[in-house]
């Protein structure tokens, strides 16, 4: 964004007083948990039933941090794996090489969905954070302009198509 190939970003972007110091927010726009995946067919339901167990998260992303921050959950593992992104994630645990994948509950439906329920979410989460969309510090303008977009969508019923459409069920959160 800095160097100005990009005006903002906006993929699943926690919002975090750490994020905030360097980046403007728009208002939140959804609700988001980390979450544990694992497969379908799965004897784990509970965080305590992956004891002695290893799961792998996202490296740099909320998840590390969710679980950075359940130190008992954490401490409890076996091992936790740090891959590039969620899909290596998603491989290493179809193919048995970890137990669990911490990730966005947002991600983890879609995949759950693509993938015809071939994975499951546990019943706990271990973290509950807000997305927002993030610009540039002085981008005042063009983010007061997408937030006034998000409010007129949500009014006019356009974003809890979208949500319906993408995850089942309207997970929005912008205030009308």
């Amino acid at each position: 964004m800095n160097t100005g190939n990009i005006d903002c970003i906006w993929n699943g972007f926690s919002i975090s007083e750490k994020r905030k110091q360097n980046i403007l927010f728009s208002d939140p726009y959804m609700k988001n948990n980390q979450v544990v995946v694992v497969m379908a067919d799965s004897k784990y339901n509970t965080l305590a039933d992956l004891k002695g167990k290893t799961v792998s998260l996202q490296a740099q992303s909320s998840a590390a941090d969710a679980i950075d921050k359940n130190k008992d959950f954490k401490s409890s593992l076996k091992d936790v794996v740090e891959l590039k992104d969620n899909t290596l994630c998603l491989m290493d645990l179809k193919t048995g090489n970890t137990d669990g994948v911490v990730m966005d509950e947002v991600v983890a439906r879609y995949q759950i969905k693509i993938n015809n329920g071939k994975y499951r979410i546990i019943d706990e989460s271990l973290a509950v954070e807000e997305y927002g969309i993030g610009f540039r510090k002085g981008d005042v303008k063009l983010m007061t302009q997408v937030n006034d977009t998000l409010k007129a969508m949500a009014k006019d019923g356009k974003i809890t198509e979208i949500s319906n459409k993408w995850f089942g069920k309207d997970i929005s959160i912008i205030e009308k």
